[in-house]
């Protein structure tokens, strides 16, 4: 079984759940509200954040997490499309902006390089049922973990990785090895799962209160990272302040940490984070309407 993850991002939560509906049905609400539609052995999942614009984490984490991003923008425009203009472009996910003015979002959006963005003024169309490009990245990203009586630990999530029963992993930011004792998908057993899947892993032989930060699973040979340096990509309007945390997000982790300006972009974090490509660089303390996507990292 296989999957695929689509984000849809819209200044309206209510246009966002109207798209999303017909995608797939609401089963997971939360930070993020989780839609799902099986076909055959495949399973679009479709996300869309809360509590946007008062904050901007959530819609960060769902790009991040996305094979896909759609973004329904308004009508008449404002600083949120811009936003989520953004938040799209940072992520590097390939992404459709829908607008009745495909010129106005082509010139809006000039002012950047937004090679992962096209726009479209047909909204029927995109929003059909469909298989986005798969993505594999060497990890697990975990959003919960609490205990379930006579069978133990369990793990909820998004692979981006091909999983099964009996793999052993580490786990993140503990370092402490587990073993997948049983794959659930949709509530039905798994003997594996490829990549872009929801899954609930059951372990073997650890308590979820001794795993209750972990943010991720790794391959044992997979490099971690808290220590980063790498070209940063900065939009021209945000700014780099001395002596503040930043929020860096990537496949759904999100870390605070350090950045500094130099030759490079340095960055030290809070706990140590998966190696990957492309980070975006978020700064929650930002008034609103003010830039709070300051670019994204290169490594």
């Amino acid at each position: 079984m296989k999957g695929g993850i689509i984000s849809i991002l819209s200044p309206s939560e209510e246009s966002a759940k109207q798209a999303a509906e017909r995608l797939g049905k609401l089963q997971d609400k939360g930070d993020l509200n989780i839609y799902y539609r099986k076909q055959n052995d495949y399973i679009l999942s479709t996300i869309t954040p809360t509590q946007y614009p008062s904050s901007i984490i959530n819609a960060s984490i769902a790009a991040s997490l996305s094979n896909k991003i759609i973004i329904l923008l308004n009508e008449n425009l404002d600083w949120k499309d811009g936003e989520l203009l953004l938040i799209s472009n940072s992520s590097g996910v390939k992404s459709i902006a829908i607008h009745n003015n495909v010129t106005l979002i082509k010139k809006l959006i000039g002012s950047f390089d937004a090679n992962n963005i096209e726009i479209s003024s047909d909204y029927e169309n995109e929003l059909r049922y469909q298989e986005p490009e798969e993505r594999k990245e060497d990890f697990v990203y975990i959003d919960r973990i609490f205990t379930v009586k006579g069978v133990g630990a369990v793990m909820l999530g998004f692979t981006f990785m091909d999983l099964e029963v009996h793999d052993k992993l580490i786990a993140l930011p503990s370092m402490q090895q587990v073993e997948i004792k049983n794959i659930q998908v949709l509530d039905e057993d798994q003997t594996k799962v490829g990549s872009g899947v929801r899954v609930g892993l059951a372990l073997k032989n650890v308590k979820a209160e001794d795993l209750k930060d972990t943010y991720a699973l790794i391959p044992e040979e997979k490099k971690v990272v808290k220590s980063l340096e790498g070209d940063l990509i900065k939009y021209p309007w945000s700014e780099i302040k001395d002596n503040s945390q930043y929020h860096f997000i990537a496949g759904g982790i999100t870390i605070m940490g350090h950045l500094k300006l130099d030759k490079k972009a340095k960055v030290e974090l809070n706990k140590p984070m998966p190696l990957t490509k492309r980070i975006m660089v978020v700064d929650v303390n930002s008034k609103i309407g003010k830039p709070r996507i300051v670019g994204y990292l290169i490594l």
